[in-house]
């Protein structure tokens, strides 16, 4: 491993994006390509748009490294033309660094951040069906990863993470937060709630997870909404209603099916096809070829959350077939490069205002200013398993003291995954079987 890859690994640094994928490994790979991914997919998000304007030197020097440590030729920065304020900043910051540095904007449609949609979007190339940028000669990381790279390489590992408040809070903000600060702590730095019943996603509005823990080095947000809000109710609603949907509402319109942004990449998945053999039959009845198909759903929830007419949901029964699948060890048997995009896929990009609008969120899309100075607690809950791979291990024992900084879990020997450092100094209270807790 490189020098640079030890010192990524040894900093933790993972993927900011949200899938949270150990980046020393990409570090190790060869590549054309490499994108720093600022497009940020979801409604509401502040938070890349502002790194790149108030880090704009530490994204650029993060990509250089990256670029250098994979051998690539080509380095770019993809995000919106619509972020203004980030392409002057990122423009004065390569003219003066005379860096050979680039930009690609893009469209504000959703989800202009899915990897495989933004190495189209960026390089035309394809990538296979089940498979990764790399396939295509391209490395895609996020721009909070690059800082935390050039970071990493100064020898500062990863103890906080920036993140953006909105939602039903008094103050929105976009702020840098330590790793397992309690969500509560957070949304009263952002003056608290403005209503009594809510929920909390992690994440974005769309594709985020209900939260009433702690923050990891993948929470891009926190998204504040009414316990009776429609993005609520949805997430909420049991996957056997949607089920039971499929059978007996799903009318084959396949609108899904033709705004879903891996069809109209070429990739042969297809909801509407899925829902009906879900709706008709068992499972474990469904040929395996549509069993594969299934795989290549990213998730992004246009097919439930806006295309389908009466929200059947096709992400989250397809999320739950794959589920079932990989609990019974069935492989990604599909993969292939020999595919076009859909001749009227431009047409079909989807602008975030209107998703913003179907799901109700638009009334929340207001300027989250980033404050320059961390927010200080006095307690944290690390959290061991904050990656791809597998969860840490503790090295530390209760009652140890510790200083912001130190390493206090790491992966077994040769296995994936990214060590974890205190937040804050203090002393370990607990040991629980998934995470840390210290006490300033």
């Amino acid at each position: 491993m490189s020098l640079l890859g030890e010192q990524v690994k040894a900093a933790g640094v993972v993927g900011c994006g949200g899938a949270g994928f150990p980046t020393h490994v990409k570090v190790g790979a060869r590549a054309e390509y490499v994108i720093a991914n600022g497009a940020e997919c979801e409604p509401l998000l502040r938070v890349d748009q502002q790194l790149m304007i108030a880090r704009a030197d530490e994204v650029i020097a993060g990509l250089e490294l990256m670029g250098e440590a994979v051998g690539a030729s080509r380095l770019i920065i993809a995000l919106k033309k619509k972020y203004q304020g980030a392409i002057d900043a990122l423009r004065t910051e390569i003219a003066r660094l005379h860096s050979r540095v680039e930009l690609s904007l893009l469209g504000g449609y959703y989800p202009a951040g899915d990897e495989q949609v933004l190495v189209y979007d960026v390089t035309g190339r394809l990538v296979p069906e089940g498979g990764i940028p790399l396939d295509v000669g391209v490395v895609v990381d996020n721009v909070g990863t690059l800082i935390n790279l050039y970071q990493a390489s100064r020898g500062v590992p990863v103890t906080h993470r920036f993140l953006t408040v909105t939602g039903e809070v008094k103050n929105p903000v976009t702020l840098s937060v330590p790793v397992g600060a309690f969500v509560e702590d957070v949304i009263a730095a952002a003056g608290g709630t403005t209503v009594d019943e809510y929920e909390i996603l992690d994440g974005g509005p769309i594709m985020g997870a209900f939260t009433s823990g702690y923050v990891s080095k993948k929470t891009t947000g926190l998204i504040v909404l009414p316990r009776d809000h429609k993005q609520v109710l949805y997430k909420q609603r049991s996957i056997e209603i949607d089920i039971k949907r499929a059978a007996w509402a799903c009318d084959q319109c396949r609108a899904c099916t033709d705004m879903c942004p891996r069809y109209l990449l070429g990739h042969r998945i297809e909801p509407h096809i899925i829902m009906r053999l879900v709706g008709q039959q068992r499972a474990d009845a469904i040929p395996p070829e549509d069993l594969a198909k299934a795989y290549l759903c990213c998730q992004c929830g246009l097919c439930g959350m806006f295309a389908c007419p009466t929200t059947i949901s096709p992400d989250k029964v397809i999320a739950a077939l794959v589920g079932a699948m990989k609990e019974k060890g069935v492989a990604r048997t599909l993969l292939s490069d020999k595919f076009d995009p859909h001749p009227i896929r431009e047409g079909r990009k989807i602008p975030v205002s209107r998703i913003s609008r179907r799901i109700d969120v638009l009334r929340y899309d207001r300027d989250a200013p980033l404050k320059s100075e961390p927010l200080a607690v006095n307690r944290v809950r690390i959290p061991l398993h904050q990656n791809v791979g597998v969860p840490c291990q503790p090295m530390v024992k209760i009652g140890d003291r510790v200083e912001e900084g130190m390493m206090i879990g790491r992966p077994p020997e040769g296995s994936l995954g990214a060590p974890i450092h205190a937040s804050i100094s203090g002393v370990v209270e607990h040991i629980f079987d998934d995470s840390i807790f210290i006490r300033a």
